[in-house]
């Protein structure tokens, strides 16, 4: 067996162990932005409809119509949309460090700095 058919085997094994189809088709990278991207979501879709449910209880108990529920709605939407900005962040931070260490990685193995040859 060659060091081919080597890393081959070794990272089938570990695919299988990882339990999971995501990362066995070889795509795992596009699943965890798929995943990202559904956590984003939920987290605008819950934060509406949590502060909206409480002006809606503000307003059941204060007799006072939708205001609060309205108010309670657009609070939530400022902090979804705070929320999917900070994940944001977070993601193209650990990318841009993902992509220094491969470019680093890169360097070690030729032997000087990338695209210089």
């Amino acid at each position: 067996m060659d060091a081919a058919d080597t890393r081959t085997a070794s990272s089938s094994a570990a695919s299988t162990d990882a339990g999971s189809w995501a990362y066995a088709s070889g795509n795992a990278a596009l699943w965890r932005g798929v995943d990202q991207a559904h956590i984003m979501g939920l987290e605008l879709i819950v934060a509406v409809a949590l502060w909206g449910g409480i002006g809606w209880w503000i307003d059941g108990r204060l007799g006072t119509g939708a205001w609060f529920t309205v108010i309670g709605a657009l609070i939530g939407n400022a902090a979804g949309v705070y929320l999917v900005w900070l994940r944001a962040q977070r993601i193209d931070g650990l990318d841009a460090a993902s992509q220094e260490r491969a470019a680093a990685s890169e360097d070690a193995a030729t032997g000087g700095p990338a695209g210089v040859r």
